[in-house]
């Protein structure tokens, strides 16, 4: 360990937090992960052991914690702060422009270009709600449809992960929500639309639907191209859907665009 480098945690053990590994790891010391699914607690990644989560913060002399979770930003955030790490050493900076750049893309969107306003909005992987808290803001008198299993994720979409070598992700992770925790956050809780279970068995019955914004937070390749099938069909002129996954920039696909993915997944679509 170099005493010249900082030693820092990585609060996040997923695709997000290896991305951030990659950037960074030449440049400090990364002393362990941090991570609220006890699951992944006691394992390593790239030989660095995954140590818990607040308890294990208390336990550990660091300089910096780096926040690698697009979906749990905020709450992580918090977490922080309630045990005593000071502001000064939580680095949210890796993804804080991707979490800015989707909240005002969309707060920009809702105000400029709202076509066929009795569209519905829409997410995919709400996991405790924070974007679409943001969503219903900005769409107050449009539906808005919630899809997520509440449970994490589903063995079936995790085992084509592993299969294709797309990700380690494992099953059930990102379960710490509920369907009560998301309604809690929405300013007008009255317009959502809970679609709880396995996607996209949970979109029949919306066939007849159009969507003028969709954000799919799957994290996996397999809701993400089922949502992308069920949707972009159904996407009014001019709007947008918005994907995000733990290996792949943000895609952004508008019916007006052409789609860009990667190679297997445009063969697939």
């Amino acid at each position: 360990m170099d005493k010249n480098k900082k030693n820092v945690l990585i609060f996040g053990a997923s695709g997000t937090g290896r991305r951030l590994y990659d950037e960074i790891h030449a440049v400090v010391n990364i002393i362990g992960w941090l991570d609220n699914s006890s699951e992944k607690w006691g394992t390593e990644i790239f030989g660095i052991p995954v140590l818990g989560n607040m308890d294990a913060v208390k336990k550990c002399t660091y300089d910096e914690i780096y926040i690698a979770s697009l979906t749990g930003y905020d709450i992580i955030k918090e977490q922080l702060l309630s045990v005593g790490v000071e502001p000064s050493k939580i680095n949210s900076s890796f993804v804080d422009v991707q979490v800015k750049a989707r909240i005002n893309f969309l707060r920009d969107y809702a105000e400029k270009v709202v076509p066929e306003s009795d569209a519905a909005v829409a997410e995919g992987g709400v996991f405790q709600g924070e974007f679409a808290k943001i969503i219903n803001e900005c769409f107050p008198t449009s539906a808005l449809y919630l899809f997520d299993t509440f449970e994490g994720f589903d063995k079936r979409d995790v085992s084509v992960e592993a299969a294709n070598n797309f990700s380690i992700e494992k099953e059930n992770h990102l379960n710490i929500t509920s369907e009560g925790l998301v309604l809690s956050k929405l300013p007008h809780p009255e317009r959502a639309v809970i679609r709880q279970g396995y996607f996209p068995e949970t979109s029949e019955g919306l066939e007849n639907l159009t969507f003028k914004f969709v954000n799919l937070d799957f994290d996996l390749y397999n809701p993400i191209l089922a949502g992308l099938r069920f949707f972009y069909p159904r996407m009014t002129r001019g709007g947008y859907c918005l994907c995000m996954t733990t290996s792949t920039p943000v895609i952004w696909v508008s019916n007006r665009l052409s789609l860009t993915m990667k190679k297997s997944a445009t063969s697939a679509f």
